[in-house]
């Protein structure tokens, strides 16, 4: 008989690492965890290119890979208009897992999970994640369960805390205090939102975990980084115990509802080594060049206009932030007559783009290939390290063209330990690698993955990317899957292999998306 579930409880470790997860363990300090691992099929989770939030958790809830789902970063370049505009869920180009099953027959249950507002049409109750621009918009779908968590759960909240690194002890554990709220208060929205669901999917999604580490990273102390400090020990294990306590009462609730549990992680964590400035980089190769003070008023003047563009839409009755959309030249100051490359946007990878009104053709061709050695030879001169994991032309590797996508020409992606960025400081501007004290972790490529289900083989067996989790759940459901879905289901977790139905034909992709 082969193994099915009737519903799939999904937990979002927003930055689950085994690095952090076996040391946690074996101290005893999340023993729900500790119990689930035990019982389920658990291995490694390989997270996308980049390794960042939208472009790995598009992944997970499409079963796609970048190219496919059409979300590369946060931002992306519409060369329409020649503005940055931010990635949402209208800009992903394919159906979602979560519109899959309504198209099915069943509900939904999606509770703070990454780029899903605004809120696709689902069968079920849906409150969007972080990167909703506000709280009202978090629950445009379900207003009337944002009453409710008022009223029930008052801590619950979208947003993150751990927004810097703590400086002291007490301000430390203050911000543990909140973190463990939080996570009570996303444990009682479930419970709250499955008297009201009958769900056949439900997503709990623990974002705080992620900026957790980003800034408390040394107090795991699970690595040559590793510190103990009163105070600094204490949040970390508080905040990890309140964690796995909300896990402990989800768990519980797929124990009585006879759901399917699945634990999966956007990407890995570990120590920052250091900053890498990739605008920098082009600057010193001669293939950047900044505009002179005196023509810098325009990209002034943009931030300014467009800062106060947000404040006097917020003051309008019923306001709310405006769509964000920058023309370039308010991203990066360059003087563009004499700029090859630059780099509006990324992090944890360089979003290189050519300047096409200063090169064209063979000269296109030849700065590109300039631009792969630059980046695939850079070091760390301390370590020797390489920066980048990967290099490559956007219309090389995906055989299209990068503008028709909104994407870069070349993509530079970090190496686990270094963080590309294009923001920089303006005082450390011309500094290509900083180690940053406020940001001592940063996102590693693997995560992981546990899925216990009836059928299950438990142990270590898994060697996965996050593509295959929606096709996985969609045949554990006994669900279609579609034919965009790139991904496979993990049958080597199970005894007996799933069943997985495909569509004969594609699904023609949205034609929403950048």
């Amino acid at each position: 008989m082969r193994p099915s579930s009737s519903r799939v409880l999904f937990i979002g470790l927003d930055g689950g690492t085994s690095a952090v997860l076996g040391p946690i363990l074996d101290r005893g300090w999340a023993p729900n965890l500790a119990a689930l691992w035990r019982r389920s099929a658990v291995g490694r989770l390989r997270s996308t290119d980049p390794m960042v939030t939208p472009v790995a958790w598009t992944s997970f809830s499409t079963g796609c890979s970048p190219p496919a789902h059409g979300v590369h970063d946060f931002n992306y370049l519409d060369h329409a208009d020649g503005t940055i505009r931010e990635h949402d869920a209208a800009t992903v180009r394919v159906p979602t897992i979560w519109e899959e099953i309504g198209r099915a027959g069943g509900s939904v249950v999606s509770l703070g999970l990454p780029i899903t507002y605004p809120a696709p049409a689902i069968r079920g109750l849906l409150v969007a994640g972080a990167d909703a621009p506000d709280r009202e918009q978090a629950f445009a779908q379900c207003p009337e369960f944002d009453a409710l968590l008022r009223a029930e759960a008052p801590a619950y909240t979208h947003k993150l805390v751990w927004k810097r690194r703590p400086r002291e002890a007490d301000e430390a554990l203050d911000q543990a205090r909140r973190c463990a709220d939080i996570f009570d208060a996303q444990a009682k929205a479930a419970h709250l939102a499955d008297a009201r669901v009958d769900w056949s999917a439900m997503m709990v999604h623990f974002h705080n975990l992620d900026s957790l580490q980003h800034r408390m990273w040394p107090y795991f102390d699970v690595d040559e980084t590793g510190l103990r400090e009163p105070g600094f020990t204490d949040a970390v294990e508080a905040s990890i115990r309140a964690l796995d306590a909300a896990i402990g009462r989800l768990l519980d609730l797929a124990a009585d509802r006879d759901a399917a549990v699945v634990v999966a992680s956007d990407h890995g964590f570990g120590p920052c080594r250091s900053l890498v400035n990739v605008n920098g980089m082009l600057r010193a190769a001669g293939l950047q060049r900044t505009r002179v003070y005196g023509t810098r008023f325009r990209y002034r003047a943009i931030r300014v206009l467009e800062r106060f563009r947000r404040w006097r839409a917020m003051r309008e009755p019923g306001g709310t932030a405006p769509p964000k959309a920058r023309p370039v030249d308010g991203q990066i100051s360059c003087d563009w007559r004499r700029t090859v490359a630059f780099a509006p946007f990324g992090q944890l990878c360089g979003n290189v783009f050519l300047n096409r009104s200063a090169v064209s053709g063979a000269a296109a061709d030849r700065a590109l290939a300039e631009l792969i050695d630059l980046f695939r030879e850079a070091r760390d001169p301390e370590r020797g390290e390489p920066l980048f994991a990967d290099v490559y032309s956007a219309a090389d590797r995906f055989d299209l063209d990068p503008a028709e996508h909104g994407m870069p020409d070349l993509f530079a992606l970090s190496a686990d330990g270094y963080q590309a960025q294009a923001k920089w400081s303006e005082r450390h501007r011309n500094t290509i690698l900083r180690p940053d004290p406020g940001l001592p972790g940063t996102h590693w490529l693997d995560g992981v993955l546990a899925i216990d289900a009836p059928g299950v083989l438990p142990g270590d067996r898994l060697d996965a990317e996050l593509r295959d989790v929606a096709p996985t759940a969609m045949a554990m459901l006994g669900l279609e899957i579609p034919a965009y879905v790139e991904g496979r289901p993990l049958h080597e977790a199970f005894e007996v292999p799933l069943h997985e139905p495909r569509e004969a034909e594609p699904v023609a992709a949205s034609a929403d998306g950048p």
